[in-house]
């Protein structure tokens, strides 16, 4: 099952229809975003991978938000970002664990075009769009071309 805008839609009817709030502004704010995305792309279906992205950085935003608010001691924001990021982990595939994500990458490294990041990132993306967490498969990179 691949994530769709259509099928995102689809989610909203339900929610709307079950009354139930804070799916529908979670799923609206999603939406709303794909929408700003391909405006910006001049217009377009957007790819799985596209919202994929999307999907991950609506969480992310709610880690930060998060964070914030239980810094600044305030438990039912805690709780709102907690449970908005649950419903939104529910759309991201669970993509490539570390050790997976590890061992592609010292595949590619290995090849003779994988002599450097930008190479890395851009096979890594070309193989696993939106599978992976960014900033773990940098640093994991990183790591792989100092040791050789």
């Amino acid at each position: 099952m691949g994530l769709s805008e259509a099928q995102l839609a689809d989610d909203l009817t339900c929610a709307m229809k079950a009354r139930d709030m804070p799916r529908v502004y979670v799923l609206r704010g999603l939406l709303a975003a794909a929408k700003n995305l391909k405006v910006e792309r001049r217009g377009g279906d957007l790819a799985e991978a596209d919202l994929v992205q999307l999907v991950r950085r609506e969480i992310r935003k709610r880690e930060e938000a998060e964070d914030f608010a239980a810094r600044g001691g305030r438990t039912e924001l805690v709780a709102q970002n907690r449970s908005e990021r649950e419903m939104l982990e529910a759309y991201a595939p669970s993509g490539l664990d570390a050790a997976a994500l590890e061992r592609v990458i010292r595949e590619i490294a290995a090849t003779e075009g994988g002599r450097s990041i930008g190479a890395i990132m851009t096979a890594l993306r070309a193989r696993h769009p939106g599978g992976y967490d960014g900033r773990q498969a940098s640093e994991l990179a990183r790591r792989v071309l100092a040791e050789s």
